[in-house]
């Protein structure tokens, strides 16, 4: 029997299928979602000094999603996919963004306790945020892949190349 999905995973995938571009390329989804949200959206590829792969940052007028350098075109559409799918869910960045910051390398040099003193305190994640958030982000992806397979392209493809 297969999960039942709350009504905000529902909300999720049906906000995204509503911005999903016809080229199935992940950049024109952030673009869409840009305009649709009135808030810009932006990858950032960066070495990340950690295991994390990916990482979301809010800033008053817009949001980021950082994606570590080695991942492959592949890895990286999955963390994107994955981190949109926390802005679509509503998801407030329950990890601290200090520690997400200190843990990506992105803040060498500064003093931790600094960087906690100035951004949000410390939480986990409850196992069913990222849980809603790996359904939507494959469900984002699936349907990203079936427009590429009509003919579209995406900024990926060259990296390939």
């Amino acid at each position: 029997m297969g999960r039942r999905f709350s009504m905000q995973v529902r909300d999720a995938i049906r906000m995204a299928d509503s911005m999903m571009p016809r080229s199935g390329d992940v950049e024109d989804l952030l673009t869409n979602m840009s305009q649709t949200r009135d808030r810009r959206i932006s990858i950032l590829i960066a070495s990340l000094a950690s295991p994390l792969s990916g990482l979301l940052i809010s800033t008053g007028k817009a949001d980021y999603v950082v994606v570590g350098d080695e991942a492959s075109p592949e890895r990286q559409v999955a963390i994107v996919c994955h981190e949109v799918a926390h802005l679509l869910l509503g998801h407030d960045d329950n990890r601290s963004l200090s520690s997400g910051l200190i843990e990506s390398g992105l803040l060498q040099g500064l003093n931790p306790d600094l960087v906690r003193s100035v951004v949000a305190g410390r939480h986990a994640y409850a196992h069913t945020t990222e849980l809603d958030a790996e359904t939507v982000a494959t469900h984002i992806s699936i349907q990203l892949r079936r427009r590429v397979m009509r003919g579209g392209h995406t900024y990926y493809d060259e990296l390939w190349w």
